[in-house]
């Protein structure tokens, strides 16, 4: 996991506590199950940018922060980002 990945996981599992979420509330107010926000908020993947929305919905987080943060983790992800050059 990335360092990138870690402050988006770190970003998302406190807006997720900050709004009483349980992972069973996400899934039946989200269209991701119960596993797939456990693999999200655990670091074990990466969380699509519309569970991210979703969640920014269900927590009243303007998501812009978020999304940049889901971008930056996604492109570290997929091997987009590209390398500094010493």
């Amino acid at each position: 996991m990335t360092a990138e990945h870690t402050r988006l996981i770190a970003a998302l599992r406190e807006l997720r506590a900050g709004a009483g979420l349980s992972l069973a509330a996400l899934a039946e107010r989200t269209a991701y199950s119960k596993s797939s926000w456990e693999r999200y908020l655990n670091g074990k993947s990466l969380p699509p940018r519309q569970a991210v929305r979703e969640l920014c919905r269900l927590a009243n987080e303007p998501d812009g922060r978020l999304l940049a943060l889901w971008e930056i983790a996604e492109s570290h992800w997929s091997g987009r980002a590209v390398a500094p050059v010493p």
